[in-house]
């Protein structure tokens, strides 16, 4: 038998067998339920900064719009690999395992990307030089390194329990929008095959080495591709399959048939391969039109059923990075009326279904 073919069968089978009454599958079996109630409305970094304050407690511009937390929170790991005290976003990694606690206690659910240095040039995430990815595979001159960041990100991922010493299941959502050629695991940097051998490996040392059983393991290329499985992994390393689309030209029609189009697309593509989904990142930056939500975003997304939307950060100190309503903002009236709608779901309509 092909070495391939046996190592995904060993591994589908230790997955099953392992990981079947997983905090991780039972996130999938109730993200599946809440799937067909409604659509989750998420926000990164909600509890942590907003459009106009930052790292107070109990904070959150969603919250403080519509009086309910999201129902998801993303947060961001980047920089820990490096052995740094705070994020990418200068976030304190403490305070991110603080939050999940809190969005896991309120009944919430939450979203964890990475955005690692490049390892190679040693710059940001998004330096696409030096061929990285074959660099830290087996063999590469970086892989020593990556088995370091690996470890780092494992035991932070292990860190997050709950108050009886529970593993907390969240979303894992690495190494996206790989089809694009601005992050050095994108398409500038490596091969189809390269990438997928990235893929595998960390869900490999993540699952077998760390028996981390609590990741739900999301796969979320960038809107647009032509070939929305060309990278993909496999079903035995996927939990959930998802897109990134934004809205950076201020143009709602090529927006809305945009977001038609990969979501028709995402929703064939998830149901053939028995996947959960979910539009893993959105928004449209600084909101120029007050209505955005409940007249370019809902009227499209209202005509499909899929797990959740993340829209992105409001920046306290980037105000180009808004996407998210706040007080006082012309979007505010336009943000409560889309969360008053039956099928969006935020954290108090979820908390009490399991």
């Amino acid at each position: 038998m092909h070495k391939t073919i046996l190592l995904a069968m060993t591994l589908l089978a230790f997955s099953l067998s392992a990981f079947s009454g997983s905090p991780a599958r039972k996130l999938i079996k109730r993200m599946k339920k809440l799937q067909r109630a409604g659509i989750m409305v998420g926000h990164q970094d909600d509890p942590v900064y907003g459009h106009d304050w930052k790292w107070e407690l109990g904070r959150s511009d969603v919250k403080d719009v519509v009086g309910d937390y999201p129902a998801l929170m993303g947060f961001e790991l980047g920089h820990l690999e490096q052995g740094k005290e705070k994020s990418l976003d200068q976030v304190p990694f403490p305070r991110i395992r603080e939050e999940v606690k809190r969005q896991h206690e309120r009944g919430g659910i939450i979203e964890i990307s990475w955005h690692p240095d490049n390892p190679v040039t040693g710059k940001s995430a998004w330096d696409p030089s030096g061929f990285p990815v074959r660099e830290i595979l087996a063999g590469g001159s970086q892989h020593a390194k990556f088995n370091t960041w690996l470890k780092r990100i494992a035991e932070f991922l292990s860190s997050l329990r709950d108050k009886d010493g529970k593993l907390i299941p969240v979303v894992f959502r690495p190494w996206h929008e790989m089809g694009g050629g601005w992050f050095w695991w994108g398409s500038k940097s490596c091969t189809p095959e390269e990438f997928k051998q990235l893929f595998v490996y960390t869900h490999d040392v993540f699952t077998r080495q760390y028996k981390l059983d609590n990741l739900v393991w999301g796969y979320s290329p960038n809107a647009g591709d032509e070939d929305f499985l060309k990278y993909y992994p496999g079903d035995e390393y996927v939990d959930l399959m998802g897109f990134d689309l934004y809205d950076f030209e201020a143009d709602n029609a090529k927006y809305q048939g945009n977001l038609k189009r990969e979501l028709t697309r995402l929703a064939k593509v998830g149901k053939e391969h028995k996947k959960l989904i979910a539009l893993t990142e959105t928004g449209a930056q600084q909101l120029p039109d007050e209505n955005w939500f409940s007249q370019v975003f809902w009227p499209v997304a209202r005509e499909y059923s899929f797990s959740y939307v993340l829209f992105w950060r409001n920046a306290w100190d980037q105000h180009k990075e808004t996407y998210m309503s706040y007080p006082g903002a012309p979007s505010e009236a336009d943000f409560k009326k889309f969360a008053a709608e039956k099928r969006t779901l935020f954290v108090n309509d979820i908390k009490n279904k399991k």
